[in-house]
């Protein structure tokens, strides 16, 4: 465990603009997919989140689902 910490003080500051730069990116990412999402849910007739949560419409919950994860993986690659 000594190791490691002398490890982490020689190169801090490359350890902390790595976490700051994956904690940029992870909101810019989450950002982008609640954005995307509510622009594919103004495309498409009536609202999703209602008809999920009051209609209990499985077969809309499985296309919203698959349709933030598709748009997720574009981001991710978008970023890497």
């Amino acid at each position: 465990m000594n190791s490691l910490n002398v490890i982490l003080a020689m190169q801090s500051s490359s350890f902390q603009d790595g976490v700051i730069s994956t904690l940029i990116y992870a909101v810019i990412g989450i950002v982008v997919a609640v954005v995307s999402y509510f622009i594919v849910d103004m495309l498409i007739p009536g609202k999703m989140g209602k008809q999920i949560a009051e209609d209990k419409n499985l077969s809309i919950a499985v296309v919203a689902a698959a349709m933030i994860l598709g748009i997720c993986m574009i981001i991710a690659a978008s970023i890497i």
